[in-house]
């Protein structure tokens, strides 16, 4: 007979992972927040992970790091 302890605490590490999981994927299929300043994302922009503002800022960042380059 196996430990309790380990019983709970493989429970506990299984519910953990999913419940990480499943804010990742709730994150990254975006969830009507803005991730940057955390206001509503525009409708018209459906699953989008930034608000339009935040994704401006964001993709001049990019171009700001790269250089200019893309990719």
């Amino acid at each position: 007979m196996s430990d309790p302890c380990d019983w709970a605490s493989d429970i506990e590490q299984r519910e953990r992972e999913a419940a990480i999981a499943s804010k990742r994927s709730s994150k990254a299929n975006g969830n009507g927040i803005c991730q940057d300043c955390l206001e509503s994302v525009e409708v018209q922009r459906g699953n989008a992970l930034r608000c339009i503002s935040c994704q401006e800022d964001h993709e001049l960042r990019l171009r700001q790091r790269n250089g200019g380059r893309r990719g």
